[in-house]
């Protein structure tokens, strides 16, 4: 397992190449996926940045029901 503290790259879409530690890297790819991935960015790297994005929101999405629909 490692470390939460150990020191990690990872890549934000417009500055490239940045350590920081485990657990803000973690944080930063899991909260911002469309700026930092753990590998460096590539067009076939935003796809499936996308594609996950796209399917993530099929899944969450909560239908409008009854009075709310438009």
């Amino acid at each position: 397992m490692t470390s939460l503290i150990e020191p990690t790259t990872i890549y934000h879409v417009a500055m490239g190449a940045a350590t920081m530690n485990a657990v803000d890297a973690n944080a930063a790819v899991s909260c911002h996926p469309r700026e930092w991935s753990r590998v460096p960015w590539s067009p076939e790297v935003v796809e499936r940045v996308e594609a996950l994005i796209k399917r993530d929101e099929e899944l969450n999405h909560v239908p409008v029901i009854g009075a709310l629909q438009e």
